[in-house]
């Protein structure tokens, strides 16, 4: 071992915050390799069957990838946090990228959340009418984007190619027409990001992920909620939080909770995925962590 490592060893040590923050960014990299190999419903399974009847070609990616992207989001998250991890752990003084840690905490669990609020409810009408509604608000981000591109060359202040500027115009009919899609389908709104993390934290309350003890005897929604407004306010360049510590011991802390919450919601997200999703006789490879296991047993048959 050499002398940095050493020193950072003796610091988690020392320090249990930060080996709290350490143990928690690598349980959140094991969830890495699910998010690099997503797949889609097996045959027969409740999402499967939430997709069937063409349903899959009236909301974009269908059902399954209107909440498969955002939990492949959050791993991606979770990864990019251990990565940060790392690199500060390798050089003196050791330097953890507080804010960019703490923002990308938010994006675990907030993109975590909406595939969670998404897939919760045991009828399939219900999941189907936020699935459409989540997917609205993506489709309208896309024809707003090509909006403002066409609108900016029609303007000559970013003027773009021809070839360019008519592919624009296809795209935005392309979502137009997506949009006219989604609006004959039954669709049910979150209520916007945070309440979309509320309502996600709501339901893991009143169902616990049985492959951990991280929750025991604590109330959720009150966790999430204190965690999504300090990750927040480090997204927005807010300072108040830093009023919360008072030495690196209390700044390690706050990592600890905010990468704790994000790991618990990621992990929640993918065994309800998988649990929806996957037929056990299928012989499918698992990509995601042995311990999510008896969570995905636990909630599969309330889906059946």
């Amino acid at each position: 071992m050499n002398e940095t490592d050493a020193l950072y060893a003796l610091g988690t040590l020392l320090t249990p915050p930060l080996g709290r923050v350490v143990e928690r960014g690598k349980r959140g990299q094991t969830l890495e390799p699910w998010g690099l190999q997503p797949h889609r419903a097996d045959p027969g399974t409740p999402m499967a069957k939430d997709d069937e009847d063409g349903y899959d070609s009236k909301i974009p990616e269908g059902l399954t990838g209107t909440v498969l992207f955002p939990i492949v989001n959050a791993t991606d998250a979770l990864a990019s946090i251990q990565i940060l991890l790392e690199t500060g752990a390798k050089r003196t003084p050791f330097k953890h990228h507080t804010p960019s840690f703490l923002s990308s905490c938010r994006t675990a669990f907030e993109s975590s959340a909406q595939a969670i609020w998404i897939m919760s409810p045991e009828d399939r009408d219900s999941r189907r009418a936020r699935a459409a509604g989540l997917a609205r608000i993506g489709t309208e981000h896309a024809r707003e984007f090509q909006s403002e591109a066409i609108n900016a060359h029609d303007n000559k202040l970013l003027v773009m190619p021809d070839k360019s500027y008519e592919q624009s115009k296809r795209q935005h009919q392309f979502y137009q027409d997506e949009l006219d899609v989604l609006d004959t389908l039954p669709q049910q709104k979150g209520g916007g990001y945070t309440a979309m993390v509320r309502k996600a934290a709501n339901w893991l309350q009143d169902n616990p992920p049985f492959h951990t003890t991280d929750m025991d005897g604590k109330h959720f929604p009150t966790i999430m909620k204190q965690q999504y407004r300090v990750c927040s306010s480090f997204t927005h360049g807010h300072s108040w939080p830093t009023d919360l510590v008072n030495g690196p011991s209390a700044l390690f802390a706050m990592m600890a909770d905010a990468i704790a919450t994000a790991v618990i919601s990621t992990e929640c997200a993918i065994a309800l995925f998988e649990a929806q999703s996957t037929d056990p006789a299928s012989g499918r490879t698992n990509h995601y962590p042995d311990r999510l296991q008896p969570t995905i047993d636990g909630w599969r048959d309330r889906y059946l």
